[in-house]
């Protein structure tokens, strides 16, 4: 009994000391924890108050026959201080000092234009950041090549053009996504050609990431989706049609064309004739009508819904074989495109409410019921 009394207590000793232990580790860390953080942000203001004034600083206007490079001369002149600064510190201090330092200039990259943009762009390729920049785009951790390829847009230094354009392949979609994004802040409009050519697999999130920023360029961005349609991988095919039909430009239906006649894939070809329809362009209606005879019925059912969304008289016959011989769905579809060819093809429906064959009879009915309801709102 005594022994195991002993043994008792040397337990709660021992656990006593391990819970004491453990806390005091634990301020001690949260201690060094405040202590870098407070060093980091007053090493982050004071550099970020000696760059301000820096920026803030006048240039004299240069001599008429002052070669071009002059200027950079001026550049380099005002933050000579600074680099004296930095290069006189021991090496794990000039590390602290140049990390506040670049910090600082990429936040003041976010809202600075004209002029002073230039002069931030130039500080951050003298203080050898853009070599940074490039060295942390090849990071093991893949937050920090992210943050890596978000500075280098916000920056524009287009020396990490490479090394981005290898980054639309990283193995993380955040990565990709702003290896995108930097690419077009630094390039513009053309880096989608560079996007379209080498990305693979583009998922849901990262589709909606680059949607809105094609969106934003407008008919500017069709030449480089009419590109993209030639894409080996679906996912860009995809995505250039789906652009170009929400674009809505007319140049874009005889691409489309193409595809949805020529391309070997179901799924491209059903979201070309879908887009072929949103853009609503009668160039498109022989091939439409003729792909309500192909053996695939998603086909089929896309040409039907496109042609709906058209209204042309010209497939008032075709669309009425459909009516008669389709499935339930594609009876549906074709009944709401006659009624889009107009008032003939409404009558020609009201006729088929009364029809012996009890689904063209339910198909009608419910289309005509549609149009009423439609015709009240």
């Amino acid at each position: 009994m005594g022994y195991e009394l002993l043994v008792i207590l040397s337990l709660a000793v021992g656990a006593t000391v391990f819970v004491v232990t453990v806390s005091i580790g634990l301020v001690i860390h949260k201690f060094l924890n405040v202590r870098t953080t407070r060093r980091r942000k007053r090493l982050y203001e004071a550099y970020s108050g000696a760059l301000a004034k820096v920026l803030l600083q006048e240039i004299p206007p240069l001599p008429r026959d002052a070669r071009t490079s002059a200027i950079f001369d001026r550049y380099e002149e005002m933050i000579r201080s600074l680099k004296e600064r930095i290069d006189a510190a021991a090496p794990r201090r000039r590390t602290r000092l140049r990390e506040a330092l670049r910090q600082a200039l990429i936040d003041f990259a976010r809202d600075m234009t004209g002029e002073v943009s230039g002069r931030l762009v130039y500080y951050f390729y003298s203080f050898g950041f853009v070599d940074d920049q490039i060295r942390l785009l090849s990071d093991r951790r893949w937050w920090v090549r992210a943050q890596a390829a978000r500075d280098a847009g916000i920056l524009k230094a287009r020396r990490t053009i490479t090394a981005l354009t290898a980054a639309l392949e990283d193995e993380h979609p955040d990565v990709r996504i702003q290896a995108m994004e930097s690419l077009i802040r630094i390039v513009g409009v053309e880096a989608l050609r560079t996007i379209f050519r080498v990305s693979r697999g583009l998922s849901l999130w990262t589709s909606v990431e680059l949607s809105v920023i094609v969106l934003d360029f407008g008919e500017t961005a069709v030449p480089f989706l009419i590109e993209g349609l030639g894409s080996a991988d679906q996912s860009i095919v995809m995505f250039c049609v789906e652009m170009l039909s929400a674009i809505g430009f007319v140049h874009a239906v005889e691409p489309l064309r193409a595809i949805a006649a020529g391309s070997q894939n179901v799924v491209v070809r059903a979201r070309a004739i879908e887009a072929l329809g949103r853009l609503g362009d009668e160039r498109a209606e022989d091939l439409l009508i003729e792909s309500l005879g192909n053996p695939n019925p998603e086909i089929r059912t896309e040409a039907l819904n496109a042609l709906g969304r058209i209204g042309t008289p010209h497939a008032l016959h075709p669309l009425v074989r459909m009516l008669r011989s389709g499935s339930l769905a594609e009876k549906i579809a074709a009944g709401r495109a006659i009624v889009r060819t107009g008032t003939a093809g409404t009558e020609i429906l009201r006729q088929f409410e009364h029809d012996d064959d009890p689904l063209l009879a339910g198909a009608a009915g419910q289309v005509i019921e549609e149009r009423e309801w439609e015709a009240e709102q």
